[in-house]
């Protein structure tokens, strides 16, 4: 099992792939980046625009999925 196939299976976000559009509350400022991937703890891998490396994000706190027309597809506050 791929880590994002960890994510979609066992995080209940079936939708979610690389290169998908999110934005993020990170460190008290929202950001908009791209999935680039996910890592070993669970977490999404996100570039966040005008940055070179991506940030570890939880897939399930302050974030807003989009799917290609920007349409929302999930929004999970910071709660």
């Amino acid at each position: 099992m791929s880590r994002l196939d960890y994510i979609r299976e066992r995080r209940g976000l079936p939708f979610v792939k690389r290169g998908m559009k999110v934005e993020v509350n990170y460190a008290g400022k929202t950001k908009t980046g791209v999935i680039t991937g996910a890592n070993d703890s669970g977490n999404l891998n996100v570039r966040f625009n005008g940055n070179k490396h991506s940030d570890n994000c939880h897939p399930r706190w302050a974030i807003k999925y989009f799917d290609s027309e920007g349409n929302t597809l999930a929004e999970f506050p910071d709660k």
